[in-house]
């Protein structure tokens, strides 16, 4: 029997369309800093930044409900948990794997070491940190309480403060899958959605939460300005790794969970559903938009708001369709290793 609620596809499809519309809002950094596709991209930007915290948050929401209560449960979740994720990962790890040695004429040893370190594509490093939170999910679910939430807070921010000492105050080039790939850094959005699966209710207004939800993106901008000013660093300034960001996406998570009617959507629940399919796949079909466009209509780059909304609209399409497809020909099982189903 199936365990989906509607309404968390639906948030799994906020999420999706956010990762999507990150990773295509590179090229609007580049202007000048007084331009409008950069202050664009800069506010767009801090305002998707709730993305990998809310799939971080729908995870721990349905695992608050999963049992263990012995050795046998705990192995019995890895051994059916960590290959759902995994070998979809590995697989097109591989692909990216052939494409970099037989196209690109990359150094084969190299980018099997991105395969082992889940880095054949920037975003994979997600899976990295997910396998990290089913592994220490008995320990974790020990923190569903409001003083395990308030920790698991000051450990998130203390990583956040850590990374932003080390990124801008040392020589120390930190790789994404050190900061991002590590469980601590995101800890606080895993234990809130423990916190709140636990069936928990949440005793905030969502006229307070509303207020705060605002107030912390706006702090959030401001945090991203005061640090492009300082450092002159763009790429990390903008990340959804700062304080400011973390308590937006907090904030925004809470009331996303507490407001559950708030929204029916039966295409947002599709794509909710092929979300993780999305989430694998999107690169490739990113990456050749982008080429793509550069040489039929290069032009297009210079209005980077419309640029942007172009290319998450392709993508989105692109993989939509590719997904149904590949699941209308192939069997669930087939579909299932490449994380279609």
């Amino acid at each position: 029997m199936s365990n989906r609620i509607e309404y968390f596809d639906i948030l799994r499809a906020f999420a999706i369309f956010g990762v999507v519309a990150i990773h295509s809002s590179g090229t609007g950094l580049h202007f000048s800093d007084d331009s409008i596709n950069f202050n664009f991209t800069v506010i767009w930007r801090n305002l998707l930044n709730f993305s990998v915290p809310m799939f971080l948050a729908i995870s721990g929401f349905f695992l608050a409900k999963k049992r263990i209560e012995c050795y046998r449960d705990y192995f019995v979740f890895l051994k059916k948990q960590i290959p759902r994720v995994y070998i979809p990962l590995l697989t097109w790890s591989l692909v990216w794997f052939a494409l970099a040695v037989l196209v690109q004429h990359k150094s084969v040893v190299h980018e099997l070491i991105k395969v082992v370190v889940f880095q054949s594509s920037g975003p994979y490093y997600f899976i990295a940190l997910i396998i990290q939170y089913y592994l220490l999910l008995p320990i974790l679910k020990s923190f569903a309480n409001k003083k395990g939430v308030v920790l698991s807070l000051i450990i998130s921010i203390a990583m956040t403060s850590t990374i932003f000492y080390l990124r801008y105050y040392t020589d120390i080039n930190l790789p994404l899958i050190v900061y991002a790939g590590n469980f601590a850094t995101w800890l606080m959005f895993f234990v809130l959605g423990l916190y709140l699966g636990s069936s928990t209710k949440i005793e905030i207004s969502n006229r307070l939460l509303i207020v705060l939800i605002v107030s912390c993106y706006i702090l959030s901008c401001f945090e991203s300005y005061v640090l492009i000013s300082m450092f002159h660093q763009v790429g990390d300034a903008v990340t959804a790794v700062k304080p400011s960001s973390f308590l937006y996406s907090f904030v925004l998570i809470i009331f996303l969970f507490k407001n559950q009617n708030w929204i029916r959507s039966k295409p947002l629940k599709n794509i909710g559903e092929m979300s993780f399919g999305i989430y694998l796949i999107h690169m490739f079909i990113l990456t050749g938009i982008t080429i793509l466009i550069s040489r039929i209509y290069p032009s297009l780059t210079e209005i980077s708001p419309v640029y942007q909304f172009v290319l998450i609209s392709v993508v989105m399409l692109f993989c939509s369709l590719f997904i149904s497809a590949f699941n209308n020909i192939f069997t669930a099982k087939q579909s299932k290793l490449v994380g279609f189903k």
